[in-house]
């Protein structure tokens, strides 16, 4: 009997032990409580329900720290709070409390479920200025240490010869790259942020097969030597110029960029041209002075000129060559005025007519009336001779003028020139101050003659 009743207690405890399993394990399930030692994101949530557990989960997340870090060091730090960030887990958390076994509740005792607090747990909200004002803060953080800018491998001239030069990877931050590893870091939940994945990287590289193509190709054209002749001037092109004027296609093929030839032919012309210059001309009587003003002068062509350079370079063969002109007075001398010009001086109302180098005539003139009426100034060009003709115009007072002259010799575009002055009954001096003309050189009728036939047209015509 006593084994009997030992046995009939023992079964008894089992069957207790049976109801509050199967008991418990509908309390949970109707209840939808987590089971022991459930735990998500660093919290125990054991016992309690979706939502109960939402608000402290959310909570844990909200104030988890993440670490931009460099090179093993941490260069910011901040919580998803101050970024910006808001998590709500209740959706994640339903699902989680809906995929739970409640009949192996025993087992959840001696076992721990959990979710890692750096897992990718709930719906992570962050609104657009918020991740801009994080993506700045980082990026200031991390320029108070010098960065290094990434090049990419390239092609130079060295040695006599086009060699390749291997990339640079640098610290420079890429802003795309620095936002997609941030927002990747806060969605997988990830408290480690690296910047050296958001490096910028080089995207040519020593081993491309197309930079080892060009290569060959650009050695044709790199190694030419180049030798322009300009007004009197040697200018060699360097071979590493000649180089940086190559394009490299994918491919490897290699062609010439007209831009780079047109800006290279534009500084040629800054440097070198006449027209719209400021001159330094020696003069009779003033010593050396500067002259600005004036259509008369040449530059170059800069466009025909590209064009015709790179035709030349394709030939892939050593040149000399003469810039394509445009303008007056381009020569080997170095100087566009020459040694035949006509010198006038306003200040000391005097005129000079030089022809190779030598005064065939010298003269007082009167220049224009000092006010709307001055003559002038500037480097110009006798455009055109005429004889006894008629010019016309009209006076200070409104009413109109026709002067007959012998002799008529234009240079600018406003109707001014250098003309016989029968009406003048002196040259020279201050008289110009209150008898000017109206912006014409006046010159004695007993000397102009000689002027208009000492020069043909074309001559330069320097006033100062």
């Amino acid at each position: 009997m006593t084994h009997k009743r030992g046995l009939i207690i023992g079964g008894s405890i089992v069957g207790v032990l049976a109801i509050a399993y199967v008991a418990t394990s509908l309390i949970w399930q109707g209840q939808r409580t987590f089971l022991p030692n459930t735990t998500v994101a660093g919290v125990n949530i054991s016992g309690k329900t979706a939502d109960q557990a939402a608000t402290s989960v959310n909570h844990a997340l909200e104030h988890r720290t993440y670490h931009v870090t460099e090179s093993g060091q941490t260069t910011y730090q901040f919580t998803s709070k101050s970024a910006g960030i808001s998590i709500n887990t209740k959706k994640e958390l339903n699902q989680l409390a809906q995929q739970q076994n409640y009949w192996r509740w025993p087992l959840s005792l001696v076992a721990t479920a959990q979710a890692d607090e750096t897992a990718p747990v709930g719906q992570l909200t962050i609104n657009k200025t918020s991740l801009n004002n994080l993506l700045a803060t980082i990026t200031k953080k991390a320029n108070a240490t010098k960065r290094t800018k990434t090049v990419n491998a390239k092609l130079v001239y060295k040695n006599n010869g086009v060699q390749i030069q291997k990339e640079v990877q640098g610290t420079e931050l890429s802003q795309p790259k620095l936002k997609k590893v941030v927002t990747t870091a806060l969605s997988e939940g990830k408290s480690q942020i690296q910047l050296k994945d958001a490096y910028v990287t080089p995207t040519v590289t020593s081993k491309s097969t197309s930079l080892k193509t060009a290569r060959t190709q650009a050695q044709k054209y790199a190694g030419e030597t180049i030798t322009y002749h300009i007004n009197g001037h040697k200018v060699k092109v360097p071979h590493t110029t000649i180089l940086n004027w190559l394009t490299v296609a994918k491919d490897g093929a290699v062609s010439l960029n007209h831009d780079q030839i047109l800006s290279y032919v534009n500084k040629l012309d800054a440097k070198y041209r006449t027209y719209h210059t400021t001159r330094t001309f020696k003069s009779t009587k003033r010593g050396t002075v500067k002259i600005s003003g004036g259509f008369y002068g040449w530059s170059i062509k800069a466009n025909a000129e590209a064009k015709a350079l790179a035709k030349q370079i394709k030939a892939g063969k050593d040149f000399n060559r003469t810039p394509l002109i445009s303008g007056s007075g381009y020569n080997d001398h170095g100087t566009d005025i020459g040694n035949t010009y006509i010198e006038v001086d306003k200040v000391n109302q005097h005129m000079w007519v030089y022809v190779d180098g030598k005064v065939k005539v010298s003269t007082d003139v009167v220049t224009g009336k000092p006010g709307k009426h001055a003559t002038t100034t500037g480097v110009w060009d006798v455009w055109s001779k005429q004889q006894n003709t008629t010019l016309k115009g009209q006076n200070d007072n409104g009413s109109n003028y026709a002067q007959p002259v012998s002799y008529w010799m234009p240079f600018d575009d406003t109707g001014q020139g250098i003309h016989d002055s029968s009406w003048q009954p002196r040259y020279g001096g201050t008289w110009y101050k209150t008898h000017g003309s109206h912006g014409c050189v006046n010159t004695p009728p007993s000397v102009m003659a000689k002027v208009y036939a000492a020069v043909p047209t074309g001559t330069p015509v320097v006033i100062f």
